[in-house]
């Protein structure tokens, strides 16, 4: 059950039990303007957690401190994130004594792309109300692009991005959107390496439904061999992958990473794919939708090969999977996922080192 669906039916039951007058508003929840708002006992501090700075994939601890400022102990109904990204202390079911603290520990884990992250903690109260607890980090590489995005909207087809090492070290890019690196006021074959660029990029020509997903910059640098940068257009949002209605997911990033890896040497990367049912709000109507039948590259630059799968709850599913560059350089394509609902293909980048 998707975690919208599980706090939907949480608060529809806390709804059903309180007194008209006493039900708490949530909001955004359906029917809010005709509830009288019910003020929450408890205040979170802080109401957001900004932890900055965070390295790709890494996990970031941090601490909430839940107050109650009433002159009656409140229990802790449940406590929802509303994403797997976000961990948090078993705090469902304690109660918070008048004027007491409750500590409750979040961890927010990195995503693979550049860029702010944001997750929420939704804590519901015997009684009614309901109060947020929000934590963000801003994923950033050892190499970060601004903006870490490509942006083609609005029939926007050339732009330019700039490219800087986090330490101010001098680097060299080798590739940029799939062919040489088109520098503004750089010259590689006079100008010595730099710690910043301006590099831009050009979907002229490119038919609308040909839009890939993501532009990729490759670097020497052995932290940092590749920078995604989503790249947002009508048809690299909703429109793309419409099979996913059908084979019910998603991979959740959109992407897989290889890192820097060498020539003919095995590597294992995890893909991690996502429940998707909007029209029935999450209902799993395919429990075999995460039944992997292969994983398989669709270039000759690189094999792949399915090798386990950890199911994380219901609705997501980390895959895990070997690959092997047959060439050294720089890899840019795509991996096939087959379930026994459908196949999704997700954008792959790696870099292969000389043997």
């Amino acid at each position: 059950m998707h975690t919208t669906l599980l706090l939907a039916t949480i608060l529809a039951s806390s709804l059903a039990s309180a007194p008209q007058a006493a039900r708490p508003a949530v909001p955004g929840a359906p029917g809010q303007q005709q509830q009288q708002q019910v003020p929450s006992p408890i205040t979170v501090a802080p109401p957001l957690l900004d932890l900055g700075a965070v390295a790709p994939g890494s996990t970031n601890p941090g601490k909430f401190i839940l107050i109650n400022t009433s002159k009656a102990p409140v229990t802790v109904r449940d406590a929802i994130p509303n994403c797997k990204c976000t961990a948090i202390s078993d705090v469902k079911g304690k109660t918070i004594p008048p004027g007491g603290t409750l500590e409750m520990t979040a961890a927010l884990t990195a995503g693979q792309t550049p860029g702010e992250k944001e997750a929420k903690v939704t804590l519901v109260f015997d009684g009614g109300g309901a109060v947020v607890a929000a934590i963000k980090g801003d994923v950033r590489l050892a190499v970060n692009a601004a903006p870490a995005y490509i942006d083609a909207l609005k029939g926007v087809s050339r732009g330019t991005s700039k490219v800087r090492s986090a330490d101010g070290k001098p680097f060299t890019i080798l590739r940029s959107g799939a062919r040489a690196p088109a520098f503004v006021g750089f010259d590689p074959a006079k100008d010595a390496p730099r710690a910043e660029y301006e590099i831009a990029w050009d979907f002229a020509g490119v038919a609308p439904t040909a839009m890939p997903l993501w532009w990729f910059v490759f670097t020497d640098r052995a932290d940092c061999p590749v920078i995604p940068l989503r790249v947002r257009h009508e048809n690299t949002g909703s429109k793309h992958d419409m099979a996913r209605f059908q084979r019910y997911w998603i991979i959740k990033e959109a992407l897989a990473l290889g890192g820097a890896v060498g020539q003919g040497k095995p590597a294992e990367i995890e893909i991690v794919i996502e429940h998707y049912n909007p029209p029935k709000r999450g209902a799993i109507d395919r429990p075999d939708w995460n039944a992997v039948q292969s994983v398989r590259s669709l270039s000759p630059d690189v094999t792949a090969r399915f090798v386990s799968k950890r199911d994380a709850g219901a609705d997501e599913s980390v895959l895990k999977v070997e690959i092997v560059p047959t060439r050294a350089g720089v890899i840019e394509c795509e991996l096939e996922v087959v379930t026994a609902t459908g196949s999704g293909r997700v954008p792959f980048a790696m870099k292969a080192l000389e043997p």
